[in-house]
């Protein structure tokens, strides 16, 4: 993948989410720290958007204190009822474009500042359809989605 900036994968990520059919999922993550991620999951008439800051197998916490508040400062709702979850959103669909580019906006500030990712060329995607597990394609994000991926 040639080099990729964060204002063209931000906007890729945009367009790909407002594209995303019903009962899809998309998850952007780093290739090599697979708990530094944010996904998508469209059901009906909303996207549930969530970036990583849950617990780890262990019960632990994936971020320290500040990364949780770096989040939240970011935009990012941390979850209402149980701290073993991850920070999100619920947007309605269809959204207004500026939605989802402000969304898009709060996954690279997570990914690049709070995670510290340097450039989208460090991520990679899997997209599919829920139930069937059908693979989508997602080319306007600009980043591989390794074939071997396993969720």
């Amino acid at each position: 993948m040639p080099d990729l900036d964060w204002e063209t994968f931000r906007d890729g990520l945009a367009r790909s989410v407002a594209a995303l059919p019903n009962g899809a999922a998309l998850i952007v993550r780093d290739r090599e720290r697979t708990v530094c991620f944010v996904q998508f999951l469209f059901s009906y008439d909303h996207i549930v958007a969530e970036v990583a800051s849950g617990w780890d197998q262990w019960g632990r916490p994936n971020l320290s204190d500040e990364e949780f508040a770096a989040l939240e400062r970011i935009g990012w709702s941390p979850p209402e009822r149980d701290p073993s979850l991850n920070h999100g959103l619920r947007l309605p669909w269809p959204a207004r474009s500026a939605e989802y580019r402000r969304v898009a906006d709060m996954c690279v500030a997570a990914l690049r500042d709070v995670f510290e990712i340097p450039s989208p060329a460090s991520l990679c995607y899997k997209a599919f359809v829920s139930p069937s597990g059908d693979a989508l394609l997602m080319p306007r994000l600009g980043i591989a989605s390794p074939p071997d991926w396993r969720l």
